[in-house]
């Protein structure tokens, strides 16, 4: 079996999106697939993605920000038709658009990931062109592909189809554990930590939607009461918000309570889970949440607000903890666990039971059904066989 993958921009530090084609990348060579990904902005591609598979880069055309591409499209018109299927990832911008008008025509099936794209709270920006665009270009991009999935129960709900017939498939994306231990000691010392800090640990993109602007008042207030609290910010900048969290910083007072680190990845990334007592993010809007379940599968709990689509699941297992999206709930959240050294010790055990959930062993049949499912509804007189 033979999928393209088409995501516009495979930057690293992009996030959420390129580690979750990164995740179902290596479930799929797992699966004896061979997968392409085809993109059109990689100023720093994912040295990840590029040992993973082949990935064919071409340039954008001009205005850039439309995220369109006329040589990608020539190149699909030519290539697509030996794939069995493609995935579209991310729907809003002129690739995945013309795409799936391209691949309708050729009669190649696609599916779309909106990965938050179709979600309420994501369709607020740029809100009057998207109400224009939406009803026009979306429905017919949505009842012409194979499948919309979702990561996510609760985004499955909530996602705007403009009256599409197509219903979403709950799909969650398959997060590989980590690779190696991280080294609790070697982290804290690089901090200069202390034994008996408790460390919470933030690790996402830092942008508005993200929470810090609770998340350091909130931390002001608790560490009133408890003054060995320390709050570890990692993640790269969007949009230059990192001026807006360093000036909160500076407002409350907790340049030493406050770390920033910057981004982090591969053996810093996962010393930051080994040496955190509790991974945080309380996001106002999350439609999966790779690095929360990351951090589960390194056996640290989460405290996640309500937003973090996968709160259910995670709660159920008992890996962590769940806040409203308020300064008063995540106080209450952070007092609480200080407060409680043994809850804290039963979601640490519990962490790694949560994040099972989202293993690839776990997830691998149910991708298995969806990708036969869609090559033969859409292609005859061949008999498709995952190992």
């Amino acid at each position: 079996m033979k999928i393209l993958h088409i995501i516009p921009n495979v930057n690293a530090k992009m996030g959420g999106t390129v580690y979750a084609v990164i995740n179902i990348l290596m479930l799929e060579k797992k699966m004896g697939i061979k997968s392409t990904v085809l993109s059109i902005k990689a100023d720093e591609p994912d040295s990840n993605l590029l040992e993973l598979v082949t990935v064919k880069i071409l340039p954008p055309s001009f205005p850039a920000r439309f995220s369109r591409s006329i040589n990608a499209n020539k190149w699909l018109g030519k290539n697509a038709p030996d794939y069995d299927f493609t995935m579209i990832h991310t729907i809003w911008g002129a690739l995945p658009i013309e795409a799936s008008r391209i691949l309708n025509n050729l009669q190649v099936p696609f599916v779309i990931w909106p990965h938050g794209g179709l979600d309420p709270f994501d369709l607020r920006k740029k809100k009057y062109i998207k109400k224009i665009l939406g009803p026009i270009l979306i429905r017919s991009m949505l009842d012409k592909s194979a499948a919309i999935v979702c990561t996510a129960s609760l985004e499955s709900e909530r996602i705007e189809r403009y009256g599409a017939k197509n219903k979403p498939t709950v799909l969650p994306l398959p997060i590989n554990p980590l690779p190696t231990t991280g080294n609790r000691q070697k982290f804290r010392q690089k901090l200069s930590l202390g034994d008996n800090d408790f460390v919470f640990l933030f690790l996402s993109l830092l942008y508005y939607k993200k929470g810090l602007n609770l998340l350091i008042p909130a931390i002001k207030k608790v560490s009133i009461s408890y003054p060995n609290i320390k709050l570890i910010i990692a993640g790269s900048d969007l949009d230059g918000y990192e001026k807006k969290v360093r000036a909160w910083i500076h407002k409350c007072e907790l340049k030493d309570r406050i770390i920033m680190t910057g981004f982090l990845s591969g053996q810093d990334k996962q010393d930051a889970f080994a040496g955190s007592d509790c991974f945080v993010l309380p996001s106002m809007n999350e439609n999966f949440g790779i690095a929360v379940v990351e951090a589960l599968s390194a056996g640290l709990p989460v405290l996640i607000s309500d937003n973090v689509y996968i709160w259910k699941e995670i709660i159920k297992e008992g890996g962590g903890w769940v806040c409203n999206y308020s300064i008063e709930s995540l106080i209450n959240s952070i007092t609480g666990i200080l407060k409680s050294p043994s809850d804290l010790k039963n979601k640490k055990e519990n962490s790694r039971r949560s994040a099972k959930l989202f293993s690839p062993e776990n997830l691998k049949d149910s991708y298995k059904e969806l990708y036969q499912q869609i090559c033969y509804q859409h292609v005859k007189k061949k008999n498709y066989k995952v190992n």
